[in-house]
């Protein structure tokens, strides 16, 4: 352990260091396949098991699309469903800025100690304040949902060495390199989710007068939440 761990681990933190945006009041439609094989994935023993050694890092789920998909309400639906899990909170970072350009790593590791309340060393480069974040989740059971990843390195940067605790990454593609990594791969919603959906918009009434052309919305926008 270096020096850098901060206080011990306190109980289940709020606010900050829950998932933005990851409200339990909000309405999710759709993707529950997706969701519940994900979380049988947590479940699924891993190579290492597998292997008879213990793990050496956090399982990593991936949930995989394109922008406007639905992948990150799905993976804040999943910290909800899973948050009683990890008594010490759910941590929240986005690795890309709204353009699609990556989010600095120092400025990813500082939100990251911010929310839990260890102070970072002005001036400390990526290394170090990366480092500190590992060893700050190492002795800590938190699910760590990292959205928006642009590649395996930002996410492995960040990865706790710590088997009890689970990251719930972003991204549009694969991310080669990690090991073991979970895929889950979203497409469009199916018919009558992505009508569902639609129907939060236009309302009930024009649905239930027109329901071909709800269909037929539908069938357009490929069922990609964004679309509709």
């Amino acid at each position: 352990m270096g020096p850098h761990a901060g206080p011990a681990p306190g109980p289940r933190q709020s606010g900050a260091a829950r998932a933005d945006g990851a409200h339990s009041g909000g309405v999710f439609f759709g993707r529950q396949r997706e969701l519940k094989a994900l979380v049988a994935d947590i479940e699924r023993a891993g190579l290492d098991t597998i292997a008879g050694r213990k793990a050496p890092r956090a399982r990593v789920l991936l949930i995989a699309g394109r922008p406007g998909s639905g992948r990150s309400a799905l993976a804040q639906q999943l910290a909800l469903r899973l948050g009683d899990r990890y008594p010490d909170g759910i941590l929240h970072v986005r690795l890309s800025e709204p353009d699609g350009r990556p989010v600095p790593m120092d400025q990813a590791a500082r939100g990251l100690l911010d929310r839990l309340r260890i102070a970072s060393p002005p001036g400390a480069g990526d290394d170090e304040l990366t480092e500190m974040v590992r060893e700050a989740l190492a002795v800590r059971r938190v699910l760590l949902l990292v959205d928006d990843a642009t590649d395996a390195e930002q996410v492995d940067l960040l990865l706790p060495q710590n088997p009890d605790c689970l990251v719930v990454a972003v991204s549009q593609g694969p991310l080669t390199g990690i090991p073991d990594v979970r895929p889950c791969t979203l497409g469009g919603m199916d018919a009558k989710a992505a009508i569902e959906l639609l129907t939060t918009f236009t309302g009930s009434v024009r649905i239930t007068v027109d329901p071909q052309a709800a269909e037929a919305i539908a069938e357009e926008c490929g069922g990609q939440p964004a679309a509709l």
